[in-house]
């Protein structure tokens, strides 16, 4: 298997790290209610009109999953004056003419720039970039263009529909929110998107294209249109309209498929020497990254993909599964997608199952699709700073298919984690996994 190692490639770390999630609009605030177990998932009130017209208008059967992690309380205006001098007439701009799932990103980046402690105006900007990936891009956006489209005419779809669906955008409004020259890229592989944009940005410096990057993923896809394709899949989880911070259950035998979520996570990496030059404060070094296809189906996962996928990434990293003390899994609370994983996971990790500790978070944050990966990402690193491994809440029974590991259960852990791996895989059998390591010097 190709590798990057023993190449002369350029050291890279993490210094800053920004989220939006319904769990919280900043990274400590999450970071808190994840290790308490507490979840961010609740009946959904963007759905504009009364529920029961809305049912009657659009045929919403009675089992219609009503739920999600949906952020609320969500103003970009009142983040920027909160954690800026001034706001910018640039501000106003991107604030009016930009979809919920860019703003989510823009308000993410700003976190990560400010805690990585940068001062932009002094970096050589064509040496700084940025690489969000989104899987839906500005979905709600292109659903409000089609409504008005079809009710009042091609005159009232609005000039910026373009601007504010496609899913660059958000890398793009990013790059010029902080003057960054460098590559300005999206990438858009579903549910792995995230977590390709991290290892993307990985990449660059290694090569010397960038010393810095700001990485992640945001989404913003609750929809009913959305919620529908989703649901007319069979994916989502169903039967928790009444107990909705119960609906999402990775490994767990009554398991019946994810939950929507939205927001953003962004990572600022740098290469090493620039950081220490700068007296930063480091997070983690990221060592790894792999990424396969499945080349199997559009939508069920294969375990030998996956498999693949994490053995590229220890190998890049130069690690054994052994050295592995933390794996944040992919872990939707699908029938396959969690079998599949969990299967994966003992066959790699079989010599050291006896003290791996895995935890999916998505029980708390629900799953945020192409920002999922950045977001666990952001939850890896900081398990290795704090010493202490989330929970898998709702785990009250582990499918016997999925048994063999120890997930963690309902309570956070106190543990040494010196290398932690994140997976994310998505629809059209796209996969990727990160290795961290705590950072040595």
């Amino acid at each position: 298997m190709a590798t990057f190692k023993n190449m002369g490639l350029r050291r890279v770390v993490v210094t800053g790290l920004g989220m939006v999630t319904s769990m919280g609009l900043d990274v400590p605030t999450v970071w808190k209610g994840l290790l308490a177990g507490q979840s961010g998932v609740k009946q959904i009130t963007r759905l504009s009109g009364n529920l029961e017209d809305l049912k009657e208008q659009y045929k919403i059967p009675d089992d219609f999953p009503l739920i999600g992690g949906e952020i609320t309380h969500f103003d970009l205006k009142e983040i920027l004056q909160a954690r800026k001098d001034r706001i910018t007439k640039e501000d106003l701009k991107q604030i009016k003419y930009t979809d919920r799932f860019t703003q989510f990103a823009l308000a993410a980046s700003l976190e990560a720039v400010q805690d990585s402690g940068l001062d932009l105006e002094a970096e050589n900007p064509e040496r700084a970039g940025v690489i969000i990936a989104s899987g839906m891009g500005g979905v709600s956006s292109w659903e409000d263009g089609v409504r008005k489209l079809m009710a009042e005419g091609v005159r009232r779809v609005s000039p910026f529909l373009v601007p504010k669906m496609i899913p660059n955008l958000a890398a793009g409004n990013v790059s010029i929110s902080f003057k960054a020259k460098g590559p300005n890229i999206a990438l858009s592989t579903a549910c792995a998107a995230g977590a390709h944009a991290i290892g993307m940005a990985y990449r660059s410096i290694q090569l010397g294209e960038a010393e810095l990057m700001a990485a992640g993923g945001s989404e913003a896809a609750i929809t009913l249109l959305t919620m529908s394709g989703f649901y007319r899949m069979g994916a989502l989880a169903m039967g928790y309209n009444d107990n909705p911070k119960a609906a999402s259950r990775p490994f767990e035998v009554h398991r019946t498929g994810f939950v929507l979520a939205e927001g953003s996570g962004v990572l600022v990496l740098e290469e090493l020497e620039h950081a220490v030059r700068r007296g930063a404060d480091i997070y983690a070094e990221i060592i790894g990254f792999g990424m396969t296809g499945d080349a199997h189906h559009i939508t069920d996962p294969h375990m030998e993909g996956a498999m693949r996928c994490i053995r590229s990434a220890l190998e890049d990293g130069g690690i054994s599964p052994a050295q592995i003390d933390y794996v944040n899994p992919h872990a939707t609370a699908t029938p396959v997608g969690d079998r599949n994983e969990a299967q994966a996971l003992k066959q790699i990790f079989k010599d050291s199952n006896s003290r791996l500790l895995v935890s999916g978070t998505k029980s708390m944050t629900g799953h945020l699709l192409g920002a999922a990966g950045a977001v666990e990402a952001i939850f890896s690193i900081l398990t290795i700073r704090d010493g202490i491994v989330p929970p898998t809440i709702n785990l009250e029974e582990v499918d016997p298919e999925c048994e063999g590991l120890d997930y963690v259960p309902q309570k956070a852990r106190r543990a040494a984690v010196r290398y932690a791996l994140s997976n994310s895989f998505g629809f059209g059998g796209t996969n990727a996994s990160l290795v961290f390591k705590a950072f040595e010097g």
